[in-house]
């Protein structure tokens, strides 16, 4: 276990997260930019709650390509794709790395608190995904890092977003591939 991913990172000045209806910040280097998208900015690879995010994102990417589908980590280039292949990968999904978290701080995603990724919500969505085989695995960035996922259209308006109350507080991506019809 790397202890270092209990450490808060420093902190960014961090943006306020867009509005439904607001103009999108600008998209990751590598997004898609002939299509609507949905973007899920990750906690930290090896976090349960990002494989799971990972593997729904994987699943949205097969069954609609008209969306281009992104996971964004903020580990390294390298300890993000290892973790990807660990997870099964993202198949038709893209995958970005953003180790300066420039991305993240331009979508409103600062440092969560000790409270938001090991409260009782978090750990108990923990236990249940723990049943389902999605487990902690070898960490790789900060455990304080907050997740966040936004539907932006062929615009860059933002059409849906989920900022999660807590850790475990997942996106239904279904709804954000509806808002972006």
């Amino acid at each position: 276990m790397n202890l270092r991913t209990f450490l808060p990172p420093p902190a960014t000045p961090t943006a306020s997260p867009p509005a439904v209806g607001a103009a999108a910040p600008d998209l990751p280097e590598g997004a898609p930019r002939d299509r609507p998208v949905v973007l899920a900015f990750l906690r930290h690879t090896g976090c349960p709650f990002a494989e799971w995010t990972a593997r729904e994102l994987r699943k949205a990417a097969e069954a609609d390509e008209e969306i281009g589908w992104v996971a964004i980590s903020h580990a390294p280039a390298d300890a993000t794709a290892a973790w990807a292949e660990a997870v099964g990968g993202l198949g038709a999904a893209t995958l970005l790395s953003d180790p300066e978290r420039a991305y993240y701080a331009a979508w409103g995603l600062g440092r969560s608190s000790l409270g938001h990724f090991a409260g009782g919500r978090s750990l108990a969505q923990v236990a249940r995904l723990a049943r389902t085989g999605v487990r902690n695995r070898h960490p790789h960035g900060s455990r304080w890092q907050q997740a966040g996922t936004f539907g932006v259209d062929a615009e860059r308006t933002v059409r849906w977003r989920h900022l999660p109350a807590h850790a475990g507080d997942l996106p239904d991506l279904s709804q954000a591939a509806s808002a972006l019809k």
